[in-house]
């Protein structure tokens, strides 16, 4: 009896090898079709154009032109040509990433970037603009954004700004007639740093402002020259917010301005290095 239990057992055991492989079967070795690409291509990787001489070219008086909406970015340092803007802008709807790169400009160049007047949304960041033959940036353009921008030692001014727009978080240095010129209406000049502007005739300012219902705020100025003024308000124009301000060195220069505007307490003393003042709308002057 036990030596027949063996030969079932083994009988079994046999057949479950034999009918194992198509158990398990994988199914045909021929592929459907030819592999489909796994890799990103570069334009998912880097959605941006570059800006040079094989993707923007030339054009509009300027070492490289960007004519068409999009998203750019510099991928080395430019620098200026006798004559020349650095960086034309001339359409709507352009974003300029600056990529931690410098537009290091010559006395006899242009502007490091010109931003042509008619054209909006136009958002430029996050480089340096030094040593160019005008304005480091000529902005015509409306509803522009200027922001995380070294503007340093340019011939004229910082930044020639329109309308509608805002600069904030830029540090503007050395510039030999405004650090920024704020030529129309309803601007925000936020957060930023001026040193060492003004070596040009009166009216010169470190924040001149030829336009109304500006919002002048939390802006630093120090060593601006004499001769001009820390922030300037022409007085042709009304409704100029200036709040939370600070200005050092001018002397009686520090702030100028008409009773047309509105503008937070100014305080011009302190006793031992105390704020004597707590409103938090307060302009400084020393």
């Amino acid at each position: 009896m036990k030596t027949k239990h063996r030969i079932i057992i083994a009988a079994g055991v046999c057949g479950l090898l034999l009918t194992a492989p198509s158990a398990f079967s994988q199914g045909a070795l021929t592929p459907p079709g030819a592999p489909a690409p796994t890799m990103l291509t570069l334009n998912q990787i880097e959605p941006r154009t570059p800006v040079d001489a094989t993707h923007t070219g030339s054009g509009g008086s300027a070492e490289f032109l960007i004519s068409q909406p999009g998203s750019y970015y510099l991928t080395t340092n430019i620098v200026g040509v006798s004559g020349e803007h650095g960086i034309n802008i001339s359409a709507n709807n352009v974003t300029l990433d600056l990529n931690g790169f410098s537009l290091l400009g010559v006395s006899s160049a242009g502007d490091g970037i010109y931003i042509h007047l008619g054209y909006t949304n136009v958002t430029v960041h996050n480089g340096i603009i030094s040593g160019w033959g005008n304005d480091g940036i000529d902005c015509y353009a409306n509803n522009a954004l200027l922001e995380d921008i070294i503007v340093s030692a340019n011939s004229y001014d910082g930044v020639y700004f329109g309308s509608g727009g805002v600069i904030r978080d830029c540090l503007v240095e050395n510039n030999a007639a405004n650090g920024i010129y704020v030529a129309g209406s309803g601007s925000l000049i936020f957060g930023n740093n001026f040193a060492g502007n003004i070596v040009g005739p009166n009216n010169f300012a470190s924040i001149s402002v030829y336009g109304s219902n500006n919002r002048i705020e939390a802006n630093h100025v120090t060593g601006t020259n004499t001769v001009g003024y820390g922030i300037f308000i022409y007085g042709a124009y009304t409704k100029n917010m200036v709040i939370r301000n600070s200005v050092v060195g001018s002397g009686a220069n520090n702030y100028f301005f008409n009773s047309s505007q509105i503008v937070g307490p100014l305080i011009t003393n302190a006793v031992s290095g105390i704020i004597t003042n707590s409103n938090p709308w307060a302009n400084f002057s020393f």
